[in-house]
């Protein structure tokens, strides 16, 4: 059986073109979910990002596309543009992603360096892709999908974001913001979750630790907060009173984080301020630190390892230390 040159057997990954393993797109034997399942990108950008965008950019090549030939095309614009997307803080999923202006501030600042022609290309292959999954096909099947955590922030970004948060132009803006970012990055607590926590829900316990207590909505629990965070939520707990840490006094209302987050002024060289990204980052710090599995999972509200799975690939450990552990546990 005749292959392109370059491609190997036509249902068995072969390296070519830098990063990218491809099969054969002109044999009858593969599809477009074979070529998916091959596709591995090219550049450290997408590559870096892959365990985030993958699943987001399966559903879009498979939905816009049962065509080999075309979906090979369109695997490598849509992995870049995923990438970029995501280390902007856009959501990854089908609507926010192919949002128009979404693509468009793409091709202005996230392709550096390419031609007017290569922008003009991945512009309209991005525009085409787009249509289609606005009216997918009934008759595709398309993935399970798994909406996967936010990426944590690293260090410098949440020095940046605190920074931030002490800038704004009032009080009440400042307080609130800075109540979201402690909240996340001491406690993890998620963005459905911070409607439910007031002033009198941070308590100092005998032995000078800091507890924040969730105290309604699907996932109430109470939650020992990290050292760094401590003096700074028990002040906003003294300001708070009987009112909400991050502002207002209704329990439970939606899109509490809303109005805060929308107001923020400047940040322009930051990342966008994600609750869920806080949260994802209090989960590696507790995955660095060893925290026992089970304590974890109870201060999180979690009832699945899921969401710690896709973090753990921040979390190297070396040869020699995990082969001690094996050998020694027990």
């Amino acid at each position: 059986m005749a292959t392109r040159s370059g491609y190997g057997d036509p249902l068995t990954a072969r390296p070519y073109a830098a990063n990218v393993y491809v099969v054969d797109v002109t044999s009858e034997e593969v599809d477009a979910a074979s070529i998916m399942a091959a596709f591995i990108p090219q550049g450290a950008r997408a590559l870096a990002a892959w365990p985030y965008t993958h699943r987001v950019v399966a559903e879009a090549t498979l939905t816009s596309t049962g065509a080999p030939r075309n979906a090979a095309k369109y695997l490598s614009h849509l992995s870049d543009f995923a990438a970029w997307a995501h280390t902007q803080g856009v959501g990854l999923v089908l609507e926010k992603l192919l949002d128009p202006d979404v693509i468009e501030r793409y091709i202005a600042v996230g392709m550096p360096g390419s031609k007017d022609s290569t922008r003009a290309t991945r512009r309209a292959i991005l525009r085409r892709i787009a249509r289609h999954c606005a009216s997918p096909p009934q008759d595709l099947p398309l993935p399970i999908t798994y909406r996967r955590v936010r990426p944590p922030y690293d260090p410098e970004q949440i020095d940046g974001l605190l920074a931030l948060a002490s800038a704004q132009p009032t009080a009440s803006r400042r307080r609130a913001l800075r109540a979201i970012l402690h909240l996340g990055l001491g406690c993890g607590i998620a963005s459905r979750d911070l409607a439910w926590v007031r002033g009198q829900d941070v308590e100092e316990l005998p032995d000078g630790a800091v507890s924040v207590t969730v105290s309604g909505g699907t996932r109430p629990r109470s939650v020992i907060t990290l050292q760094a965070h401590e003096t700074p939520l028990l002040q906003f707990a003294r300001a708070a009173g009987s009112g909400l840490l991050i502002g207002g006094s209704t329990r439970g209302r939606r899109n509490v984080t809303r109005g805060p987050l929308e107001r923020v002024v400047g940040g322009e060289d930051l990342p966008r301020l994600e609750p869920a990204r806080l949260r994802s980052t209090w989960l590696l710090t507790h995955l660095r630190a060893r925290t026992p599995l089970p304590a974890l999972m109870d201060a999180a509200g979690l009832t699945t390892v899921r969401p710690l799975e896709d973090l753990l690939h921040h979390c190297p450990i070396a040869v020699d230390v995990a082969r001690v552990a094996l050998r020694t546990a027990g």
